[in-house]
């Protein structure tokens, strides 16, 4: 269910309930330790995903699964940030895990409105008319093929 939120509030705009949770996970200096903004506020990044999966995740949401969390991220079209230095095939010494989006930004609460969830193709066009689709019933085409000797 979306949620008004902030400086949202009252000018008709919502934000997912996902996105207000996020926000308010990653601006409580009480979690710190385990979710906070990078030094310019441009990403966040979770540390010790197991204590996090553990202690914060069920506060704010229904589960504590670190799996779930990170899918409803990339549904966000948030994204996993690689530093160099990690070279990507080399495991961190550190459990620390770093995400980024561009509306996410420490200060911008406002920009929130503008992340979507990302929708599959099929489902955009479920149940809508396709030019030249011979059922409008499905909202796509099925080509057929026939065998030919």
């Amino acid at each position: 269910m979306p949620l008004l939120i902030g400086p949202l509030w009252g000018k008709g705009v919502s934000v997912p309930a996902f996105l207000t949770k996020l926000w308010t996970l990653v601006e409580d200096p009480e979690t710190n330790h385990l979710i906070c903004w990078n030094t310019n506020g441009t990403s966040f990044h979770v540390f010790d995903q197991s204590q996090f999966a553990k202690e914060v995740l069920p506060k704010y949401f229904k589960h504590n699964n670190m799996a779930s969390f990170v899918r409803q991220l990339n549904m966000y079209g948030f994204r996993k940030v690689v530093n160099i230095e990690q070279g990507g095939l080399v495991k961190p010494e550190r459990d620390d895990t770093e995400f980024q989006h561009l509306y996410f930004l420490q200060g911008h609460e406002h920009l929130l409105e503008l992340i979507k969830r990302k929708v599959g193709d099929a489902l955009l066009t479920f149940g809508k008319i396709h030019p030249g689709c011979d059922d409008p019933g499905w909202g796509y085409k099925i080509n057929t093929v026939t065998k030919t000797r």
